[in-house]
């Protein structure tokens, strides 16, 4: 069964929640948006390996 619409909102909330996190563990550092892609693309994968 597909998840549902709310269980994706949760999923959508806790990437950006995950995403933030990285980002806060270097305030100080400003990214490129290509570093942004990077890291973004990063994640994904790292979810896929699970």
């Amino acid at each position: 069964m597909p998840p549902s619409e709310k269980e994706l909102v949760m999923y959508q909330k806790a990437t950006v929640l995950d995403l933030l996190q990285i980002f806060d563990d270097k305030p100080d550092k400003t990214y490129t948006p290509e570093e942004l892609k990077k890291i973004m693309l990063a994640y994904i994968r790292g979810l896929e390996e699970k």
